[in-house]
């Protein structure tokens, strides 16, 4: 009994170890003003990554690298001991004899020959026995994968229109939990200050037309995938001026949870809009072929 309530114990802390990692979300901070960029990327009030390199990752590589370059470091001759010195120098003075070399090259000869004595001729054929022993073993072989393949004998090659409706089913039953997934993003905070500029009044004109279509196309798009606050969007003309500017922040969070149960969504549906209806529609075909049989 004791052993019992440790395991229900152990799995109850998992579940909710896993609970609270699908619950709390991971935030992402972005800003890009007056040139610089920067980042922070975190979860809940835990701070994973940062531009400015003091998040735990950043810390735990920097720590990393620190072990790897003092492991490569070689050790200063002024800390190692006299004795080291001196082996070191017995064994670089110590040489071989001419009697202890050729009675290494004689050695290194014999076994040469004998391993060539030892070795099949590659011209030799296989006898007749030995050809009969892997034609067997190849019909075994084959007679085993029949066994196990009768089922891929009997569904044809699919053509490229069931592929086509295969895909399509899938798409079908991927739709709504993929859009869930791109609703769980939700920025915050959306701010867009852009000034297009040129010296040139016509070309600012024209570039400013073309930026604001394209932005504010993007906006609409990004609006029906994504959930998304905006704080400002300010785009306007720079006549006369050298440079623009292109200043943007936000802040995206997304929870695990919400990939979860999409994926549990998207597994549910495609098992009883198409999986289901396919295994029952091949049953009754059979059927119907064995009694026509």
């Amino acid at each position: 009994m004791i052993i019992l309530k440790i395991l229900l114990w152990i799995l109850l802390a998992i579940l909710g170890i896993i609970i609270v990692v699908c619950v709390i979300p991971a935030d992402v901070d972005f800003s890009y003003i007056d040139g610089k960029m920067k980042y922070k990327v975190k979860i809940w009030f835990f701070d994973l990554m940062d531009s400015s390199k003091e998040g735990f990752l950043d810390k735990r590589k920097r720590k990393k690298a620190e072990k790897s370059q003092k492991k490569k470091e070689p050790a200063d001759e002024s800390e190692l001991p006299e004795e080291y010195f001196d082996v070191y120098d017995d064994i670089g003075d110590e040489a071989e004899s001419p009697e202890e070399t050729a009675s290494a090259e004689e050695t290194a000869d014999v076994i040469s020959e004998e391993a060539a004595a030892d070795a099949p001729a590659a011209d030799e054929k296989p006898s007749k026995k030995e050809k009969k022993k892997k034609h067997k073993h190849k019909n075994k072989v084959t007679e085993e994968s029949d066994d196990w393949d009768d089922d891929a004998d009997d569904e044809p090659k699919k053509s490229l229109g069931e592929k086509l409706e295969k895909l399509g089913n899938i798409w079908l039953a991927a739709k709504n939990p993929a859009n869930m997934i791109f609703k769980g993003f939700k920025f915050r905070n959306f701010y867009i200050d852009f000034i297009i500029a040129n010296e040139d009044a016509y070309k600012c004109a024209v570039n400013y037309g073309r930026y604001t279509t394209l932005i504010y196309n993007g906006i609409a798009q990004l609006s029906r995938l994504f959930t998304i606050r905006f704080k400002t969007v300010d785009i306007q003309p720079g006549f006369g001026l050298d440079k623009g500017r292109w200043d943007t922040s936000f802040s995206v969070s997304f929870r695990l949870g919400t990939a979860v149960i999409a994926g549990i969504w998207f597994l549910i549906t495609y098992l009883f809009r198409v999986l289901i209806p396919k295994k029952l529609k091949n049953h009754k075909m059979k059927k119907a072929a064995a009694v026509q049989k």
